[in-house]
């Protein structure tokens, strides 16, 4: 007896002559749906907005800071330069040599954290433009020729502040630049294809330039504290010494001087050990972007701590500014 013809799908399906078992393919390609669309997914934006808000947040109260180091030391100057009855004018003028270059034969000790102001400012706006960067590629909001403008500029600054590193970082203790640089290879990749992946690898290749920008955020936050200890001390002693002047009608001027000093120097207290601690978070922030991107974690413990910081020196800028 002759066994009857196998059945194919024609015979139940009414047209389909594949042969069984063909039909597993859109379940196949429906099993790789998820994996294609994850390459391709978007990434969460306000992560990386926090990430650029925080940042500039904290690259705006270590500014302010620096800037109160400048003026503090200053002032410093000012009192022992004029307690040297011999001191020699002419040494403390600006000479031209040539061109726009000038030099000065006895340079004031405020003068070092005026450079390591203008030094802090170019570090700032490189890493400033970096992390916006970050943010307008995770929303996709740049075209290619955007990002093509965008990261040039970002390597411009880049090379600013490592060429400024070079000749006046160690000057200004905080170190002479290790030759790390920020790449952007990985990022326009991402812009291009859109896969998680290639931004996750971009910010880790990307990582000791964080790492070194962190590290020199650092040491600036402990160089302030000591510089404005210092420079308390001195202003401390130049109200002390007229305090006592029974003569001096100016005591309500000098009461007044006191208090504003005192919310000054506490103020800033508070507000380096928040921004040492914003830096200190900040390289695990960054890799935790990474590892997010990638998809290897959901949250960003070392981001939540950075945000609180961000707002705390926010915070304390608006209440000084209140007393004021």
């Amino acid at each position: 007896m002759i066994p009857p013809p196998a059945k194919t799908e024609e015979d139940s399906t009414g047209g389909d002559s594949r042969p069984r078992g063909v039909r597993e393919t859109p379940a196949t390609l429906l099993m790789l749906l998820p994996l294609m669309l994850w390459s391709c997914a978007t990434l969460r934006p306000k992560v990386f907005q926090s990430f650029q808000e925080s940042v500039q947040a904290a690259q705006k109260g270590l500014e302010t800071e620096m800037s109160r180091d400048v003026e503090w030391t200053r002032e410093a100057d000012v009192y022992r330069l004029a307690e040297l009855k011999e001191a020699p004018l002419s040494h403390y003028m600006v000479k031209e040599t040539s061109g726009y270059a000038w030099t000065m034969e006895a340079k004031p000790l405020y003068w070092t954290s005026r450079q390591t102001l203008r030094l802090l400012q170019d570090m700032n706006v490189a890493f400033f433009r970096y992390s916006q960067l970050l943010r307008t590629l995770a929303a996709g909001e740049e075209s290619i020729e955007d990002f093509d403008r965008l990261a040039g500029v970002l390597r411009e600054n880049v090379d600013r502040a490592q060429e400024h590193m070079k000749k006046q970082g160690a000057a200004a203790g905080v170190g002479a630049a290790a030759g790390v640089s920020v790449t952007t290879e990985g990022l326009r990749r991402f812009v291009l294809q859109r896969r998680a992946k290639d931004l996750s690898v971009a910010l880790n290749d990307n990582q000791p330039w964080v790492d070194q920008y962190a590290a020199q955020c650092g040491r600036l936050t402990v160089i302030i504290r000591a510089d404005l200890k210092s420079a308390y001390a001195d202003q401390m002693e130049f109200l002390y010494l007229r305090w006592d002047d029974k003569r001096s009608p100016g005591r309500v001027t000098l009461t007044r001087s006191l208090f504003n000093l005192n919310d000054d120097y506490a103020q800033a207290l508070e507000t380096l050990e928040s921004l040492e601690g914003f830096y200190a978070r900040l390289p695990i922030a960054h890799a935790e972007l990474a590892s997010i991107a990638a998809r290897r974690q959901k949250s960003s413990p070392a981001l939540a701590g950075l945000v609180e910081s961000g707002e705390r020196i926010v915070r304390l800028s608006r209440e000084l500014e209140k007393i004021k």
